[in-house]
């Protein structure tokens, strides 16, 4: 994913001068394109993320569009006060990306896992999140976003992620996006995750007929978007590569809370506690019943 947005931001800012970019010391030789075609428009601001974000807001003020890029775990929790004050007090139209975001990094140990981001995040007024879910739906809603002109955290996979949109992409941001209609079961779910969901699905050998719904826009979420899914679906499985404490699950079972509507919930995410150690992201998938098969029993076996 983030050789697509690499190349996407390359494309918009030579058309853009408005658009600034950067960087915390990562991604040197993958913007090597951006700073031949936009040289004076890429600054690495080093090791120093909370530095960057008031650069950032700073430069927003001044009639800029600027992006952050790091690390997810070090553009969300690192750097909290400056996100709330300098960017969505003012309501700065800085984009925070967060490159890596779940389980990602998860060879790299809890450091790197970026997996209480949204919780953390979700309670700062005028911020939305964005998670798109592969290559395809990042290159629709990055100008959108862009045109949005407010304060928001892109949170988006790392490298290799499967497209599961085989044709066009309609995403529109603030819009939940259907990606199988069905009629049993209801699963939302965001980010990289949703490639796993989609396979499980088209592997599923019962005739149990599963619709599947992906929340690129965590925030704003509101009860219009998610209600006639709650109304149609009687069972709900949210799965989410987050902690469950303020995810998706969270957020969504507060509004079927608050209207009453009775469904039934599962939810598959990453528990309550640190992931220690390191491993492959398969094994830790599999480890918290997030991989394909593990996915395929949970549905099949939905009572």
């Amino acid at each position: 994913m983030r050789n697509t947005f690499a190349k996407e931001i390359t494309r918009i800012a030579s058309k853009n001068e408005k658009i600034i970019l950067l960087a915390g010391d990562i991604g040197n030789k993958l913007f090597d394109d951006f700073k031949l075609k936009n040289n004076k428009k890429f600054f690495n601001c080093g090791v120093s993320e909370a530095n960057m974000t008031s650069v950032a807001a700073g430069l927003a003020k001044s009639g800029f569009l600027p992006f952050t890029y790091t690390i997810a775990s070090f553009n969300s929790y690192k750097i909290v006060e400056q996100i709330k004050l300098d960017i969505c007090y003012p309501n700065l139209p800085v984009v925070i990306v967060g490159v890596g975001s779940g389980l990602s990094y998860s060879n790299l140990g809890t450091t790197h896992h970026s997996i209480e981001d949204i919780a953390v995040l979700n309670g700062i007024n005028n911020l939305q999140i964005v998670c798109p879910a592969d290559p395809k739906e990042l290159k629709v809603i990055l100008p959108q976003i862009i045109k949005s002109k407010k304060p928001t955290y892109l949170r988006m996979g790392k490298k290799n992620e499967k497209n599961i949109f085989e044709n066009k992409c309609y995403t529109k941001l603030g819009t939940p996006t259907k990606i199988k209609k069905g009629k049993d079961i209801c699963v939302f779910s965001t980010g990289n995750i949703l490639v796993n969901i989609c396979e499980a699905v088209k592997k599923i050998k019962s005739n149990l007929s599963v619709e599947v719904v992906n929340i690129h826009t965590i925030k704003p979420l509101t009860d219009r978007m998610i209600l006639p899914y709650l109304k149609r679906f009687k069972k709900i499985v949210v799965v989410e590569e987050h902690v469950s404490n303020g995810g998706l699950g969270s957020i969504i079972m507060k509004i079927a809370a608050k209207h009453k509507t009775g469904n039934f919930f599962k939810n598959i995410n990453l528990g309550e506690n640190f992931i220690t150690g390191a491993g492959e992201i398969s094994n830790v998938r599999k480890k918290f019943r997030l991989d394909v098969e593990s996915l395929i029993n949970l549905l099949s076996n939905f009572k």
